[in-house]
């Protein structure tokens, strides 16, 4: 990578790092919303699986995305998923909750997928699974950001309302990304008209995309979500005890992205997926499973497995389509993490009564087998090849 990517990967990690604390804020909170609104396990479950029904509007975002430049809906997603994280702070109900972060949510999908297909189109072919890979960590250090503030909550005015309005940080960098933040040239360079569908030749590739993606954040979203709630209602730990753990042993396992990103530049995507699919539900098993001794060692496989698994998705989410529909395929893909992910909480909801949290969360956690037979079997390697390549444009 040159000056000007580095310099592109900058200003795009910045674009995403209060993507990540306005997406984990609530996650990392959880016992304390739940406490302060008065909600069981099933519940709080459940309204996480609604919060994200707000990334379905990627559907709409996406064929922008297409149409008027990756630039402009980054500028856009980075200030409304601001005032919407922000606003969550006035929520009284569980309901109100779940209306304003599932506006945030599709903010926050749209700028996380257009920094992606952003990042795909201008980077070189050898080092595109490495840049996925140093944003996505950029946008994990926005989640550790938010769990370092959870060990100070108590000083906040409201407590997990107060933390929401952190979320208007990217007001002020807004105008230095607009002037900044420069537009895809791939994009400027399409003739072909955008799609909001894939064209004919591609249904099929898409299709088994939309199954690996599904299966691959069925279990991952449902792993993290009690990843705060469990150590703090079951085992008695404080605030601090579990911010020491996400930051100390969520560190540990940051490296997981960018060395995802490595490996699937180097070795190829469908080996990375393998490593980590497999090792992230090996992660969840012990820390759901392995006692309070377990829970900082499976914490870092889990955050390390994660990065990898993610870095390789996002590479495949970007590489497998055509300039003109790539953006909406971003979208389309986004979606089927989100119902994967929402039918691992509803899941999670309807067997946490009958087996208890923990073995609930780790039964779910087999889905990594089946997102791993998935890849291998139906989506191609990209590892080196231009997209052009990949995926060429089509009438």
């Amino acid at each position: 990578m040159d000056r000007s990517d580095r310099r592109l990967l900058r200003l795009l990690g910045l674009s995403i790092f209060f993507e990540g604390y306005g997406r984990s804020l609530i996650v990392v909170t959880l016992s304390y919303v739940g406490r302060d609104l008065g909600a069981a396990p099933a519940e709080l479950s459940w309204a996480l699986a609604f919060v994200s029904v707000g990334s379905l509007g990627v559907l709409v975002l996406g064929p922008i995305a297409d149409r008027f430049g990756r630039r402009r809906l980054v500028l856009a997603s980075v200030g409304l998923l601001a005032l919407f994280g922000a606003g969550t702070a006035m929520a009284r109900t569980l309901a109100a909750l779940v209306v304003w972060q599932a506006a945030a949510r599709m903010f926050q999908e749209g700028a996380l997928f257009t920094s992606a297909v952003i990042a795909a189109e201008e980077m070189p072919a050898a080092h595109r699974g490495t840049a996925q890979g140093l944003l996505g960590t950029v946008n994990a250090l926005g989640s550790g950001f938010g769990a370092l503030l959870l060990s100070t909550i108590d000083r906040w005015p409201g407590g997990w309302r107060g933390l929401c309005l952190v979320s208007l940080t990217p007001l002020v960098l807004l105008p230095f990304l607009r002037r900044a933040m420069p537009e895809s040239r791939r994009w400027l360079a399409h003739t072909e008209r955008a799609r909001q569908l894939p064209p004919p030749a591609y249904r099929g590739r898409m299709a088994a995309t939309f199954v690996v993606a599904f299966l691959a954040m069925s279990y991952d979203i449902a792993g993290f979500s009690f990843a705060t709630y469990v150590p703090i209602t079951r085992y008695g730990w404080s605030p601090g005890m579990v911010s020491a753990m996400f930051i100390v042993a969520g560190g540990l396992g940051l490296p997981g992205w960018w060395l995802g990103g490595r490996l699937a530049d180097r070795r190829g995507r469908r080996l990375a997926a393998t490593v980590f699919f497999l090792g992230l539900s090996v992660a969840e098993v012990a820390f759901y499973l392995g006692g309070p001794a377990a829970l900082w060692p499976a914490f870092a496989a889990m955050v390390f497995c994660q990065g990898g698994k993610i870095t390789v998705l996002r590479s495949w989410a970007t590489e497998l389509f055509p300039t003109n529909f790539r953006g909406a395929a971003a979208g389309w893909l986004t979606v089927a993490g989100t119902l994967g992910g929402m039918a691992g909480l509803a899941l999670t909801g309807g067997l946490e009564r009958a087996l208890g949290l923990g073995p609930a969360l780790a039964l779910i956690a087999s889905a990594g087998v089946a997102a791993t037979l998935a890849s291998h079997l139906w989506l191609p390697e990209t590892r080196g090849l231009e997209l052009e390549v990949i995926a060429p444009e089509v009438a």
